[in-house]
């Protein structure tokens, strides 16, 4: 049964992923399908929304994640992560801490949850950077 469910985040702007049920630490939170996109496609979409939502994947490609997986928001101080599972061509969102019911769960852009890298510009104006 999943845990989860996506709804108006009360932090960010637009949508964010909701725990529905307490989430324990380590515990997985989604498997999420990869659309991977070749890199010489990127400037194409820069042009679209989906620029939004992208993710860095490797030298040779960038992913779209499915599922909710591009819905996570963004958080310097996050209770989630999310690893590549270069084989199945995945994102594994884990949880690093307790989740609460009702809590909406965030994972670090960067993808280090220590890694305090300033996002690009554009994303400042776009979330809440904690």
């Amino acid at each position: 049964m999943q845990k989860i469910i996506v709804q108006q985040s009360k932090t960010a702007m637009g949508l964010g992923v909701i725990a529905i049920e307490e989430i324990k630490k380590g515990e997985t939170i989604e498997i999420v399908p990869l659309l991977l996109m070749p890199i010489a496609e990127f400037e194409l979409i820069k042009k679209t929304k989906l620029y939004y939502y992208f993710f860095e994947y490797s030298n040779s490609h960038f992913a779209i994640a499915l599922g909710y997986g591009s819905l996570y928001n963004h958080s310097y101080s996050p209770n989630s992560r999310y690893l590549y599972s270069y084989k199945n061509k995945q994102l594994i969102v884990k949880a690093i801490k307790d989740i609460e019911k009702g809590e909406e769960i965030f994972f670090n852009y960067n993808y280090y949850p220590d890694d305090d890298t300033p996002l690009e510009d554009w994303f400042q104006e776009k979330i809440d950077v904690r």
